[in-house]
């Protein structure tokens, strides 16, 4: 088993890369991350609402996050997510002490390339709000149907 600290090292130097060479647009080159992982799982779904669900069982089942919840608003297209126990943490606390913002998830990324391949919608990161100290991040997500 490979050590947890050479894989916060490494994701942490690639994310941290990424940003200096691209800044705000590294978030642009980063949303197909950890959608090879999430394909090789059989995810299925009606709505969206199953197609989330069933990418977080997933993820808890591989210890990928401890637990994650989601809610639309009134007008059903923004999301909220929110994730406790999620095995990116540590990256994120070692990136915001070297001043690089947080603008990938990748739980979250899994589940919008599943909604946007299963459902056939729009989707797009809004904002994500890591908080270390209840170890949870807060991720709001738009989705619309694509025209």
């Amino acid at each position: 088993m490979i050590d947890r600290l050479y894989f916060r090292d490494i994701v942490s130097s690639l994310e941290k890369v990424l940003y200096y060479e691209r800044g705000g647009g590294s978030y642009f080159r980063a949303t197909m991350i950890g959608k090879d992982f999430i394909d090789r799982e059989r995810i299925k779904g009606k709505t969206s609402e199953e197609v989330i669900e069933a990418c977080i069982k997933v993820m808890r089942e591989k210890n990928i996050i401890k637990d994650a919840s989601h809610r639309k608003d009134k007008s059903n297209t923004l999301f909220r997510f929110e994730i406790k126990g999620c095995m990116h943490l540590p990256i994120e606390a070692r990136l915001k002490e070297e001043g690089v913002p947080t603008y990938i998830c990748p739980p979250i990324n899994m589940i919008l390339c599943k909604v946007r391949e299963i459902m056939d919608l729009a989707v797009e990161i809004a904002d994500i709000t890591v908080n270390q100290d209840d170890g949870g991040c807060v991720i709001r997500v738009v989705v619309f149907e694509q025209k």
